[in-house]
């Protein structure tokens, strides 16, 4: 496809964008050799599985202390990585656990207050929010970069005034996504209710994070419905590689 020979330079002058657009690449890549893109984000499983270190570490606090709530934490994981052993499934996502744990467990023991175990989420998503909004400013938003792999349309369509807006402002959405978890998990956390810290982890984590998915490419599609795409054009995309793009956006969590 021509689109593929063209768009790849682009991005490249864009590093900000790649984690993003490599993960793409792997759903779209896994979608047309046949392999479920589930895969690559988890399912109901890896999610649930997420959940068990922090309610671990919060139990453990409560009835023991920091040094009761940090082995409980590190014996969850090791207990999650223990059955997907025994049952043979991917350790994939239980291994990016593992180390997210880890860096939680030791900021926690370092400072010597439980409620900074969930100190890194709360900065990795002030990043993915800065992330966001720079994009935004700078006039490459991440959504247009991802959407840009998963509707394989020509050059032209993407880069519409109203297309670019819609980009825009889905970003902006993801952006205030992410904002809200820092402001809801900080004040918990200065507040130094460690309990509430865990339910608002695991209920803003996956749950927020799918509904958003939900509706991000809807809400494009509805935005850029008028929006006539270009014929003839050198980069568009061939009808099959569209019809892809769509079914691994579709398929994606």
């Amino acid at each position: 496809m021509t689109n593929e020979t063209t768009e790849p330079a682009e991005i490249r002058t864009e590093p900000h964008h790649r984690a993003l657009e490599e993960v793409l690449e792997d759903v779209i890549a896994a979608r047309r050799a046949g392999t479920d893109p589930k895969e690559l984000f988890g399912g109901p499983r890896d999610w649930i599985d997420s959940a068990v270190p922090p309610i671990a570490f919060v139990v453990g606090n409560a009835v023991g202390g920091l040094r009761e709530a940090v082995w409980a934490a590190a014996v969850a994981v090791v207990v999650v990585v223990l059955v997907r052993l025994v049952r043979r499934e991917t350790l994939r996502h239980a291994f990016s656990g593992v180390f997210g744990v880890g860096i939680a467990i030791g900021i926690a023991k370092a400072t010597g207050q439980a409620k900074n175990f969930f100190l890194p989420g709360i900065i990795i998503n002030a990043a993915y929010a800065l992330a966001f909004v720079v994009s935004v400013v700078v006039g490459h938003p991440l959504v247009g970069a991802i959407m840009r792999l998963v509707l394989e349309r020509p050059k032209a369509w993407h880069e519409h005034p109203r297309v670019k807006r819609a980009y825009a402002e889905a970003t902006l959405g993801w952006a205030g996504i992410s904002i809200l978890r820092v402001v809801v998990q900080e004040g918990l956390r200065r507040a130094d209710q460690v309990g509430w810290l865990a339910g608002t982890k695991i209920a803003m984590g996956w749950p927020l994070y799918l509904a958003a998915l939900a509706v991000t490419k809807p809400y494009i599609d509805r935005r850029t419905r008028d929006v006539p795409v270009p014929e003839g054009s050198d980069d568009a995309a061939e009808p099959e590689a569209e019809g892809g793009g769509e079914d691994a956006a579709a398929d994606a969590p």
